[in-house]
């Protein structure tokens, strides 16, 4: 049985969420982990993004960054994203642009 099928079996209000995924121990393949980080001071504040050349995407600025699913997972002022799409990490940059030649203005 794979976890779809697991899940379908579980939830008692389809097909509405109850949380059964929660007790299953159910967490989203793929997402960055939460991080502890405290309330932005300012939450509406102005958001520069930089293209660093040949690399990452550089936000300043309040921002809170959001998984697929709706999860805050970090909230900064600055940040550096990845572009290239080999980060490990991502959607932070972990400098596998370096590795793999990426190319960019």
């Amino acid at each position: 049985m794979n976890v779809s099928q697991e899940f379908v079996i579980i939830a008692k209000n389809k097909p509405y969420c109850d949380g059964s995924h929660t007790a299953a121990g159910f967490s989203a393949t793929g997402e960055p982990p939460t991080k502890d980080s405290q309330a932005l001071p300012v939450r509406n504040g102005p958001l520069a993004l930089t293209p660093l050349k040949d690399g990452p995407l550089q936000a300043r600025g309040p921002l809170e960054i959001v998984s697929g699913t709706g999860r805050t997972i970090n909230k900064v002022n600055e940040a550096f994203l990845c572009r290239c799409g080999a980060s490990k990490n991502k959607p932070y940059c972990d400098g596998s642009h370096k590795a793999m030649g990426f190319t960019a203005p």
